[in-house]
């Protein structure tokens, strides 16, 4: 069954632009996990925007279910995450500090520094993960470097113009997921996902963790993290 993964970073990037130590994405995480989260994901940035080494360090001792962190291909960052060990490394493309979320990396152009790192978090006992568009020539690109993990961006799912091309896009995710599988990787997706549509995501086969962020973080403004998260397992249950 998949499992609902929380993404951390807006109440984070909220903390960080009020210039005050709340809202606090720890006891935010904490609140999370007793609504039903199962995995709790956030994106180290360069710019630090979002969460802190700070915060991670607390995460890792605090955190119960799985705690994802993304960040770019710098070694300054990759190297902070080993030393907390961190259960899983989600690499995004480096750079992209315009936009609020990870934007997806190009495999082959960054291939040499994640067999590298692949290796190392292996040996480090931490997942290996990618953020990816979904298309096959990436899935298989991942495979060859023996990444534990994929995550697909799902935004051609939530930008869907109508109903036939959001069948498509499901269609596509749902054959590169078997793909990835086969391959030996797990499978996590991300991108525009929310209660509008985390259903049909739901129903995709080999998706292990859905991440979803804004739209919970969205919700629980007027109910509370903890409800807002109940009422997302229960579209999926």
């Amino acid at each position: 069954m998949q499992r609902i993964a929380l993404d951390i970073d807006p109440i984070a990037f909220v903390r960080n632009a009020l210039g005050e130590n709340e809202p606090d994405p720890v006891s935010a995480t904490i609140m999370a996990e007793l609504g039903g989260a199962e995995s709790i994901v956030c994106y180290l940035r360069d710019d630090q925007a979002t969460v802190k080494p700070r915060d991670i360090k607390l995460f890792k001792e605090l955190v119960k279910t799985h705690l994802t962190v993304r960040c770019n291909l710098t070694e300054e960052n990759v190297r902070s995450l080993i030393g907390l060990k961190v259960d899983m490394i989600t690499f995004v493309a480096p750079g992209e500090l315009k936009s609020f979320s990870p934007q997806p990396i190009s495999l082959d152009t960054y291939t040499g520094q994640l067999q590298n790192y692949v290796a190392e978090l292996r040996s480090n006992n931490i997942l290996s993960s990618v953020l990816i568009n979904p298309e096959i020539s990436e899935v298989k690109l991942a495979g060859k470097l023996e990444l534990d993990y994929v995550e697909f961006d799902a935004t051609s799912l939530s930008e869907a113009a109508d109903m036939n091309s959001e069948v498509d896009a499901l269609d596509n995710i749902s054959g590169l997921a078997l793909a990835a599988g086969k391959l030996g990787m797990g499978v996590n997706i991300s991108g525009g996902i929310g209660y509008d549509n985390v259903r049909e995501v739901s129903q995709i086969p080999n998706i292990e963790d859905i991440v979803i962020g804004k739209p919970v973080v969205s919700k629980a403004i007027f109910i509370g993290i903890e409800q807002a998260l109940r009422d997302l397992q229960a579209i999926i249950s």
